[in-house]
């Protein structure tokens, strides 16, 4: 019998049964641990009727009574502070004969012994914070102001090295050069940072909701497990059967409140899978038995290891193996990626289940919760908010939304909050039941209606009193507005230069988050570009619906407009009719990828390559009047047609080389004549043809230049 079973069996805390356990010298590591005979005959003895915890602190008639109850009541909140001397003790024995340990190495990595995330990989990016003028962004990024104006001009717009450029238009531009353009006013930021110095604990911190992220390779079953944990058909409604967005939920199970964040499998989604890992507090890797690591797995192990938080195995689909060999095959593999499942002697849990029948998902959420209790996670629900952005969208009625969790602190509706660069008011908090709500406290999933601008995905909102938020607000109205009364128009001098071939692509996404993996996954394919490809120009990518505007936009730039889970607005169909504009609209990114592909493909640079198609021997020369030379041969081999490159061997050595302009064999002109047949031609380029001379045919046939797109 575990641990955690005895515990729930006399409605105690697993801690409880830990530090007894201690106390009479029996060694245990963590709520996971079997009891040996000996502690479980000491559990008993400790809890029989004589001495039942709960009826002690019941009966307090004499005073020997009370002292127990007071010295037991002491215990309890030493306890804790204890923990660090007893995990040193562990870590010391554990030198002199090692034992298994996973309640230390959990303790250490919560509780003040959290190891420094991995450095992050460096990419290609630059940083800015309001609107710049054309000459500075091309300092920045390292271009010519020339190239930018050019760029520009493809795109409809008529710019000076002056013109101020605003923050859209400047990612859109390091999109086209393949650079990831940060947008942060610093100023602002630190304004807002200036904002919530002043903040302090209420001491009113309870026990919070734990944050768990499921994660794993796309069709591994993350989907289909909330869907059987929440009694919703999630799956069926994600187009292709893959998550895109993340999402958040609020989950009530019988063991307690979970809030699961859902994150996409497929590799456009990597950005978004590490996004859910910030702000988890258990990660759940969900991982099919019969397919085993995949590569989504392994980066998601990853991102898991770098914010340092649980990993728990969820091994799916085991109603699909019969042998249980498949099982310990896939143990194998996790610990070749250092994740050492408790039962080979390591930390992490790992549980069989079957997302489809619900198998195991029961002690899947009990594991959960007890690992969550261990952590002892807590939040101020007195506090102003402080909450991390999900996801960013625009929403039909009401503008600019986001997705939010606080992190600490209630949200409400009517409250003032500044988030990055953006501000706003609360009107209106929506759960993820899509029902609304007046107030959302710490762990609590809610869309958040109200802000004036877009915010980034990864930002903090900091609730604010409307003093602050008015003050904070004037000053970013006031940076914008002295940033484009410097701009100054000059004439421009346009360079003579004819473009390279390119493919211009106009997309129309719902959300940032989507956005951001579109423009991700094109700049991917366009490192991928061989010679010979056309280039990939994103003249723009924005949020929204397609509009009129867009229509007019790709007739002026010669662009694809294509839409990814986004509508076409009634004018902007009858308008693209009228024009004869064909928009391509996507429910599923990989197949919106694979359409740019196939463009690109049909754009293909060619070259022409010449190959030996037919040999002749020169049996007679006649010189016709009008006509010119002509060369009366017989066909060795192959076949030879009206256009070919001709050479002309003479005792081995190529004499001259020319095109073949007329073919005729017997009285008739012919396009081509077959080996054993005789033939007359006449050649353009070279007539100095003698008896007996041997004559190379090639043939000219069209070869892609560069390799395939794989």
């Amino acid at each position: 019998m575990r641990i955690y079973e005895i515990a729930k069996e006399k409605n105690v805390p697993s801690k409880q049964i830990i530090s007894l356990l201690k106390k009479a010298g029996i060694e245990v590591s963590s709520h996971m641990s079997v009891i040996s005979k000996e502690g479980l005959a000491h559990i008993e003895k400790t809890f029989s009727p004589k001495q039942n915890v709960s009826e002690v602190s019941l009966k307090q008639s004499t005073d020997k009574e009370k002292k127990q109850q007071e010295s037991m009541n002491i215990e309890k909140k030493v306890e804790p502070k204890l923990k660090k001397v007893i995990t040193k003790s562990i870590n010391t024995a554990s030198k002199e004969k090692p034992k298994k340990d996973t309640f230390k190495k959990r303790f250490d990595r919560f509780h003040g012994h959290q190891q420094t995330p991995k450095a992050q990989e460096v990419i290609t990016e630059i940083k800015i914070e309001s609107p710049l003028p054309l000459f500075r962004v091309a300092e920045v990024m390292g271009k010519s102001a020339g190239d930018l104006i050019m760029n520009l001009l493809k795109q409809g717009m008529a710019c000076n090295r002056n013109y101020i450029l605003s923050t859209d238009i400047i990612k859109s531009l390091g999109n086209q050069f393949g650079i990831n353009v940060i947008v942060k006013d610093k100023n602002l930021i630190k304004e807002a940072e200036k904002i919530i110095e002043k903040e302090e604990k209420t001491g009113h911190e309870l026990t919070r909701w734990p944050i768990v992220v499921v994660m794993g390779h796309v069709d591994h079953g993350k989907t289909t497990l909330l869907d059987f944990i929440r009694k919703q058909n999630t799956a069926a409604k994600e187009k292709g059967g893959i998550t895109q967005h993340l999402g958040a939920y609020q989950v009530s199970s019988n063991h307690g409140d979970i809030v699961f964040l859902d994150t996409p499998g497929h590799e456009a989604f990597s950005f978004l899978r590490s996004r859910g890992t910030k702000i988890t507090d258990i990660a759940i890797l969900v991982v099919a038995v019969d397919d085993g690591v995949k590569p989504q797995t392994i980066e998601a192990i990853k991102h898991a290891k770098a914010s340092n938080v649980p990993i728990i195995v969820a091994a799916n689909k085991i109603d699909k193996v019969e042998s249980s060999a498949y099982l310990q095959t896939l143990k194998r593999q996790l610990a070749e990626q250092d994740l050492m499942v408790e039962d080979w002697g390591g930390d992490v849990v790992c549980v069989p289940i079957s997302a489809k029948t619900g198998m195991g998902v029961n002690e899947l959420l009990e594991i959960v919760v007890l690992q969550a209790q261990m952590m002892d996670l807590k939040a101020d629900p007195k506090l102003p908010a402080k909450a991390f952005i999900l996801e960013s969208n625009i929403e039909k009625g009401y503008g600019p939304v986001a997705t939010v969790i606080c992190q600490d602190g209630s949200i409400k509706k009517g409250d003032f909050f500044v988030c990055g660069n953006a501000t706003g008011k609360v009107r209106l908090l929506i759960n993820s039941l899509g029902e609304k709500i007046n107030q959302a406290g710490p762990s609590v999933p809610v869309k958040v209606v109200g802000f004036d601008s877009f915010a980034e995905i990864g930002d903090q909102l900091r609730v604010v009193n409307s003093r602050e938020y008015f003050n904070f607000k004037n000053k970013k109205e006031a940076r914008i507005t002295t940033a484009l009364a410097s701009t100054q128009f000059q004439s421009l001098d346009f360079l003579d230069k004819s473009p390279k071939k390119q493919l211009n692509l106009i997309i129309k996404t719902d959300t940032r988050g989507s956005k951001e993996a579109i423009e991700n996954s094109v700049i991917k394919l366009s490192n991928k570009m061989k010679k010979g490809y056309p280039e990939i120009n994103l003249i723009q990518v924005g949020i929204g619906d397609i509009s009129e505007k867009d229509v007019e936009l790709s007739i002026t730039t010669n662009s694809i407009l294509l839409g990814l889970h986004v509508k076409v607005e009634k004018n902007a169909i009858l308008f693209a009719k009228d024009k004869a504009v064909n928009i391509k609209l996507f429910d599923i990114i990989y197949k919106l990828i694979d359409y740019v592909i196939e463009q690109l493909e049909k754009d293909r640079e060619t070259k022409i390559v010449y190959k030996k198609v037919a040999e002749l021997v020169v049996r007679r020369v006649f010189n016709i009047k009008k006509i010119g030379t002509v060369a009366g041969c017989y066909v060795k081999e192959g076949v030879v047609s009206k256009g070919d490159k001709v050479v002309c061997v003479r005792n081995n050595k190529e004499i001259g080389e020319g095109k073949i302009t007329s073919l005729q064999r017997e009285t008739k002109t012919v396009k081509e004549v077959h080996a054993g047949f005789e033939c007359g031609f006449v050649c353009e380029g070279f007539n100095d043809w003698l008896e007996n001379d041997t004559v190379m045919v090639y043939g000219a046939t069209k070869e892609l230049v560069g390799e395939t797109i794989k």
